[in-house]
């Protein structure tokens, strides 16, 4: 037998040891694994014992606020989402399973599990030679790199390009968490960290290019509809608890549902806006000593450029926290299921709508929350998403397969699977898409593929300031006050 890179990395044992990783890493969940990381991290940067359990615990305590409380509400969201595709009488031959069944079949591929090794490596590597200044402790998500991983090996038949992806994909990560980390920390209020999740950093060029064009456009670039304008203008409707229940009222009605249904979704909308700023606040306490810490003692390192070290955390848990992203996504689901009506579209959106904040949270960020352009903004990521969601459907569809995960999910009669959350890999996947010219993928394809790479560093360096400009444009809550839209509108961003 000759011994091949391939054949190394599928050894029985190995494959095993990893595989035992990565359910012991998924078991655990972000509740108990981040007061792991940050005692660790704690120690790592000589905090006192005392103040780093209790950081690890206030981190812990708030991710169980934060999941118990998406738990309880998302379910009946999701219900109403359901009715209201019923409703539309959609029937597609694809099924969008959501976020979770993607994942578990990403992870049980088996080798996929090495990318937690080799991701927590590559991110300290990239962090001793200066270019990255996240530290991800975002583990569970590193599953989306994986994912590429599973899609390359499918395309390629070798786990060694396979897993070459996921480091591409992971440094393009880190990359795109340093250049939003200032305004993730200003607009969403969580000092000292930036989110490293690639469902969502990869959309910000686009949505910051498109806020950028959006400006240009009489009326909606100069309206002020932040939460704050309308709640100045009309009162208490402008409240986020008040403007949450309206929405879920709203989207409840549109579905058909029997009033007290849609009553209960409307107050768990609002519980929603009211309820996850107050588990974040205990996030950010319980981050705050380990990241002062960390700063005080690389600040001033030559080796770091004199920049602060950032903790890469899960911006699923921080964005439905935002009033703005949370009212835009669920805007949009109609919107979204409207898209499965277009030619070509086969995936009916489904489990994954709920998480239409996530791609609505840069384009609140970098407008400041306006409600108006974060919609526009949101509706045309949402468009891309959804068309990169078909085309991926046959590659979900067979590493769910290849997995043996396929065999337990409800597919409903559906021969096709997919994702909105692996729809927002569609770019950095795009870039490998060449590797599967012999395997399937047409050349007209692999250049679409590398063409969205290229759109997407063309938007970043169009819009390279603006992260930057918009972040010193926040105003700490307690100093805020009322100004015409033009003043608090970021400066454009300079190459």
């Amino acid at each position: 037998m000759v011994l091949t890179p391939d054949s190394l990395l599928q050894a029985a044992s190995a494959v095993e040891l990893l595989t035992q990783l990565r359910v012991f890493v998924s078991a655990m969940g972000p509740a108990l694994l981040m007061p792991v990381i940050v005692f660790a991290l704690g120690m790592a940067v000589r905090l006192p014992v005392r103040t780093a359990v209790r950081s690890a615990l206030l981190v812990g305590v708030a991710f169980v606020g934060i999941f118990a409380v998406l738990d309880f509400v998302l379910g009946p969201i999701g219900d109403t989402v359901a009715a209201l595709a019923t409703r539309w009488g959609l029937d597609l031959v694809g099924l969008d399973v959501g976020w979770a069944t993607v994942a578990g079949f990403t992870w049980a591929m088996g080798v996929t599990a090495l990318v937690i090794p080799l991701g927590l490596g590559v991110n300290l590597l990239l962090l001793a030679v200066g270019w990255t200044r996240t530290l991800d402790a975002d583990i569970w998500n590193y599953w989306q790199w994986a994912f590429n991983a599973a899609v390359v090996y499918l395309l390629t038949d070798s786990w060694v390009l396979g897993l070459a992806a996921a480091v591409v994909t992971e440094v393009i990560v880190l990359r795109l968490a340093d250049w939003t980390a200032d305004l993730s920390q200003a607009y969403f209020d969580v000092p000292g960290t930036s989110f490293p999740h690639a469902q969502s950093v990869l959309q910000a060029p686009f949505a910051f290019a498109i806020d950028r064009v959006l400006r240009s456009v009489p009326v909606v670039g100069t309206l002020d509809l932040r939460p704050e304008a309308i709640e100045r203008r009309i009162g208490a409707l402008g409240d986020p608890v008040v403007l949450g229940f309206l929405v879920g009222l709203f989207v409840g009605v549109l579905a058909g549902r029997p009033p007290l249904a849609a009553f209960r979704t409307a107050v768990y909308v609002a519980g929603l806006l009211t309820l996850l700023p107050r588990m974040v606040d205990l996030l950010v306490d319980g981050l705050e000593p380990l990241v002062d810490r960390a700063s005080a003692r690389v600040n001033e390192s030559e080796r770091f450029g004199g920049e602060d070290i950032v903790v890469g955390i899960d911006a699923g848990a921080i964005v439905f926290a935002d009033t703005t992203a949370v009212v835009a996504g669920l805007l949009l689901i109609p919107y979204a299921l409207g898209l499965a009506f277009v030619p070509g579209v086969v995936v009916m959106p489904l489990a994954d709508l709920v998480t239409l904040p996530m791609f609505c949270m840069w384009a609140a960020a970098i407008s400041g929350g306006n409600l108006v352009r974060t919609v526009l903004g949101g509706a045309v990521v949402t468009t891309i998403v959804t068309a990169a969601t078909t085309l991926l459907a046959p590659y979900v569809t067979e590493i769910g397969r290849a997995s043996g995960g396929l065999q337990a999910v409800d597919t409903n009669g559906s021969t096709l699977v997919s994702a909105l959350s692996a729809g927002g890999n569609w770019w950095s996947v795009g870039l490998f898409a060449p590797l599967g010219i012999g395997s399937g993928v047409s050349v007209a394809l692999a250049v679409a593929g590398v063409a969205s790479a290229v759109c997407a560093y063309g938007c970043y360096r169009w819009t390279k300031g603006m992260p930057a400009a918009a972040a010193a444009e926040v105003e700490p809550e307690d100093e805020a006050e009322p100004e015409p839209a033009a003043a608090t509108r970021p400066a454009d961003g300079d190459d």
